[in-house]
């Protein structure tokens, strides 16, 4: 199975495993480094470079974070908060240029 599909597996159990999101929250660290720990601890043969490839902004760590947050205050689902994330990065990567559109830069 290829990395980026361990990165989604692993999103995806974050959404289902309360425990998982309480250690993915601060003090975790907001970075790629902070959530790989976590995945590593979880049994995925992931590393921060996989899964900045698979988000790929360093803000996704400390919205996520905010996200898990709303998630566990029952505010928004995170898998909703999660597929929007790949709704905006796909419509960047279609056009990176206009600011028209929903961006990265409006999402944050």
């Amino acid at each position: 199975m290829s990395r980026r599909n361990d990165v989604i597996r692993f999103f995806q159990q974050v959404c289902d495993d309360p425990a998982l999101q309480d250690q993915l929250k601060p003090p975790c660290e907001a970075t790629r480094h902070g959530f790989a720990r976590i995945a590593q601890a979880s049994g995925y043969s992931i590393d921060g470079a996989d899964i900045d490839n698979y988000v790929r902004f360093v803000q996704f760590y400390g919205e996520c974070q905010q996200a898990i947050a709303r998630h566990q205050d029952g505010q928004e689902p995170l898998a909703r908060w999660l597929n929007d994330w790949q709704k905006h990065l796909k419509r960047f990567e279609e056009n990176p240029l206009d600011d028209r559109h929903d961006t990265i830069k409006r999402f944050l």
